[in-house]
């Protein structure tokens, strides 16, 4: 709920809704609250005459009249079946009386975890009957809503996972040493993606090569970076057509297991400023942060609103790239995880945004771009522990179209008959939010004036010559790009 709900007071007459703050939404980068309604989570439920549910359903109603989102978080206490309550209230027909209250449901967010083997039997019962309930409901507004669980995402392997036995999602671990299969969880039920991309302390094992062979990263720092933003990753290049995705974020996790192993260190505030950013450029459509009524963090230096207001601002500051007129075309949802580099780039038309983090100790560091007319064979140099935002200039129409790291008059042939396909074989679509590569002016369709551009490239001699372009390009100005 908003901040300052509990402190509204119901006026005696007139209309109460008048007496609940307006809600103001021109743009979507806003901060939207999420009711938790009932169950002692903190939030009012929808039914008449119960605490502050008046406010709960005007609120709604406002939202409804604003066009902005609605949304909900159903958590063990509040769900239909509710669960290691120990001892403590439940309403387990809050969710119900919610959809029969609410006008729409856009969002409903499940933060039901495992803590035990008994309990994954109840995640998997609840989930199951929550999405009936909404899927079934008379109210168009309510069945479709989109669904997703915390920590439920749509990729079969969790890299992140610090033990690499137990990254296949389809032979999950219980706390009781049972398994199930998550990955068919999610697809049977969800078409939200949404991955903890929290930087925790214990991700410093990543950094061991005793567990993670070569594939350690170079320090502490460039694991807690590189892990959530894998995960993020991960779940962009397998999101099913029409699925969002949508990670649960924070600044710090702190470990309590053992110093001598799990020692991360917090991030910087540069490093959560730039990982929030490649998130964004990795397709998340949203993210899902905690904001409790106190500042209480694990983080040393940067409370939870200092974060999210940190994290909106990061956010907004690519809208410039992801409100043209097409949609954005990905270029990298790959990750480095013993180089210590990642990057992260998004297209619109002639122009290209990347950003480049180097969380290597002491070495500056290039990253290779990808083989598009224009663009340089490597970045700028970006020093060791920096961020760098980088702006280009490129033409779309030259590019390894059949994804042979080889550009020549071969993908000239590759784009044609690409033209006319399906989108089966288009990479980085992120359920259908990514552009289409085969979108050359970037106007959001693919049409004849995007073959001609290509076929123009070929008939000037683009595709030939591409090799030789490139290498005077990065002769010419090895920091082409570089914007601070």
């Amino acid at each position: 709920m908003p901040e300052g709900w509990r402190s509204t007071q119901r006026g005696s007459g007139g209309d109460i809704c008048e007496y609940v703050a307006p809600v103001i939404y021109d743009d979507p980068n806003v901060y939207s609250p999420i009711n938790q309604p009932g169950g002692g989570h903190g939030g009012p439920t929808y039914e008449p005459g119960g605490w502050m549910s008046w406010y709960a359903t005007c609120y709604a109603d406002l939202q409804d009249d604003a066009g902005a989102p609605i949304a909900l978080l159903i958590r063990n206490r509040n769900c239909p079946f509710p669960f290691a309550a120990n001892g403590a209230q439940t309403n387990p027909d809050a969710l119900a009386t919610a959809l029969d209250t609410l006008p729409k449901l856009d969002y409903l967010y499940i933060d039901l975890e495992v803590w035990s083997g008994v309990e994954a039997a109840m995640v998997q019962l609840n989930a199951a009957e929550i999405t009936r309930m909404v899927r079934t409901h008379p109210n168009p507004r309510i069945a479709g809503a989109f669904i997703g669980n915390y920590a439920d995402v749509p990729n079969r392997y969790d890299q992140a996972w610090i033990w690499p036995g137990r990254r296949d999602r389809t032979n999950s671990y219980t706390p009781d040493g049972g398994r199930w299969d998550r990955h068919a969880f999610y697809h049977s039920l969800f078409n939200i993606a949404m991955p903890v991309a929290y930087p925790y302390e214990v991700f410093s094992r990543h950094s061991e090569t005793g567990i993670q062979g070569d594939s350690a990263t170079p320090n502490d720092r460039a694991a807690i970076f590189w892990a959530p933003l894998e995960r993020v990753s991960a779940s962009a290049r397998e999101l099913p057509e029409g699925h969002l995705l949508i990670p649960w974020v924070t600044n710090y996790v702190r470990s309590n297991g053992n110093p001598d192993t799990d020692h991360a260190p917090p991030p910087t505030l540069e490093d959560l400023i730039a990982l929030a950013q490649h998130i964004r450029m990795r397709g998340a459509r949203s993210y899902t942060i905690w904001t409790p009524d106190d500042d209480r963090t694990d983080h040393p230096t940067i409370d939870y609103r200092m974060f999210r207001d940190t994290t909106m601002a990061a956010w907004s500051s690519l809208d410039p790239y992801f409100e043209a007129a097409g949609p954005v075309e990905f270029l990298n949802l790959e990750t480095d995880k013993a180089a210590g580099v990642q990057w992260s780039a998004v297209r619109t038309g002639r122009q290209i945004c990347a950003l480049v983090s180097n969380h290597l100790e002491h070495d500056h560091a290039r990253v290779g771009l990808p083989l598009i007319g224009g663009l340089p064979a490597l970045s700028a140099e970006v020093p060791a522990g920096a961020h760098r935002i980088l702006s280009f200039e490129c033409n779309p129409a030259v590019r390894d179209f059949n994804r042979d790291a080889t550009v020549n008059d071969a993908d000239f042939t590759a784009y044609v008959t690409a033209y006319t396909a399906s989108l089966a074989d288009n990479p980085n679509r992120l359920g259908g939010f990514g552009g289409d590569w085969r979108d050359i002016d970037g106007d959001g369709t693919v049409g004849i004036s995007d073959l001609m551009l290509v076929a123009q490239a070929y008939w000037d001699g683009d595709f030939a010559g591409f090799a030789d372009d490139r290498r005077a390009s990065q002769d010419e100005d090895s920091d082409s790009g570089h914007l601070d």
